[in-house]
Formats: structure tokens, C-alpha cells, sequence
């Protein structure tokens, strides 16, 4: 594929039909995984727990309705209550969201805030924090948001072994420690994203997309597939010069 606009890396995953079965009694966290998933590549379906104990848990499958995993709802809290840790915390913020991560990979995403996006983001952070080595590109769409991740992003520039660079739409006067910031126009203001390119092997790539079709309400996917994130580096790289 070669992509001409950061909304053509949506077609990367727009094939990959998913069903999210949703075994729960509680009709709250069904509407809220709904309103968050249910795309025309992903359909989420309900089943009551009946007899069988606990929380609950989401079963996920493909087109032909093979299982692709399961996963305990209590792992979503990363995604339905998000809490915002610094990359380099994440280790220590308590439970592990990565399988969650893992599980909803190359889905598409209906709706998220963005705090939810930011606790997403921090997943890809904590990859490049703990490699410590790569390309960490980040689109910000305008300068207030970039304003209040200054630290995060001043801490990652000030790693030699790590290329920080920063997108934006709009001006920004003043330089940053370590980070390049790259400013323009179009979908730099509409698109949140966060490309990490794995580092010197690529194992740890990771990659953020997201689109504010509302205000404050966003579209989009991550991924860790290497092909995809490497389009998008490639993208970023000759567009806008990174």
C-alpha cells in the first residue's frame, strides 16, 4: 500500500473483520466497549455470564469466526478507566495493560476521549522509554497539547540513542531540548499519533492513529505490525520532512 495520507493508513487494518463476544451481566461495560469498537470491521456481541463466575471476559474472533483470544474485562480498565502514568512509571503504575494492547491490535476504533488516547500513546512511549534506542515520532495537532507534554518529550530528546520529533499544526517559537518540531497545516490538526520504530531490530515498533472526527471524539487504530508502522514512518518521513 502506499499511503498518501495518514487516513490511508486506516485502510492497513479496514479488512480485518473482527466479532468481540462480551460475556458480562453488566449492561454498562457492554455500551461502553459498543460505543467504543463497534465499527463496520467490528461487531460487538453480548452474552450473559449465566452460571459462570466472575467479572466477565471478551472473546475475540476473525471473519470465519475462529478465536483469536480471550481476555478477563478486568484488563480493560486501561481503556474504559484510563489513568495517565509517565512512560518510565508504566513498569510500576500496577496491572499490565500490554495484553490488552495486544488483543485489540489492527481494530478499529469507533470512539475514544482523549484520555483514553493518552493512555494509549503511553504504551507506545514505554516502548521506545524501555528499548532506549530509534525513531519516536509524535502528532499533536495543536500547541496547547504539545504545551502539556513538553516534559514527557524534552526527557525522551534528552536520550541521544532515541530521534524525538513532534507534529503539530500551527506555530511554535520555541525549541525544545532534544526534539525536533515540525509544524504545517491540514491533517496535522486533525490526526493524533504516536510511531515508534522499534528501535535497531524493530521487535518493539508500535504505532498510534487517530482521528478527531468530533470535537474531543476520536477514530482511529494502533498496531505493532512492523509493515504498517514502517509505511507510516516512510509517510511521515517524505511528507513533512522529518
Amino acid at each position: 500500500m502506499t499511503m498518501r495520507s495518514l487516513r490511508d493508513a486506516f485502510e492497513a487494518v479496514d479488512q480485518r473483520y473482527k466479532t468481540l463476544e462480551i460475556y458480562t451481566d453488566d449492561e454498562s461495560v457492554v455500551t461502553a466497549l459498543r460505543r467504543g469498537f463497534e465499527t463496520r470491521t467490528a461487531e460487538v456481541t453480548h452474552r450473559p455470564l449465566g452460571l459462570l463466575d466472575g467479572t466477565g471476559f471478551v472473546i475475540v474472533r476473525d471473519a470465519e469466526g475462529a478465536f483469536r483470544g480471550a481476555l478477563g474485562l478486568e484488563g480493560f480498565e486501561a481503556i474504559l478507566s484510563p489513568t495517565d502514568h509517565p512512560p518510565w512509571e508504566l513498569a510500576d503504575a500496577g496491572p499490565d495493560p500490554t495484553h490488552l494492547f495486544d488483543f485489540l491490535e489492527n481494530t478499529l476504533f469507533a470512539s475514544a476521549t482523549r484520555e483514553q488516547l493518552l493512555a494509549t500513546s503511553r504504551e507506545i512511549e514505554e516502548r521506545a522509554w524501555r528499548v532506549g534506542a530509534g525513531r519516536l515520532y509524535a502528532g499533536f495537532q495543536r500547541p496547547a497539547a504539545l504545551r502539556a507534554q513538553t516534559g514527557v518529550y524534552e526527557r525522551f530528546g534528552a536520550r541521544d540513542s532515541i530521534d524525538v520529533t513532534v507534529f503539530l499544526a500551527g506555530e511554535w517559537p520555541t525549541p525544545l531540548e532534544g526534539v525536533s518540531v515540525v509544524t504545517g497545516s491540514g491533517e496535522l490538526g486533525a490526526f493524533w499519533f504516536v510511531v515508534f520504530d522499534g528501535g535497531e531490530d524493530g521487535r518493539h515498533c508500535g504505532a498510534l492513529v487517530a482521528e478527531e472526527r468530533d470535537p474531543g471524539e476520536y477514530a482511529g487504530f494502533w498496531t505493532f505490525e512492523p509493515s504498517i508502522v514502517r509505511e507510516l514512518i516512510d509517510y511521515l518521513e517524505t511528507s513533512y520532512d522529518a
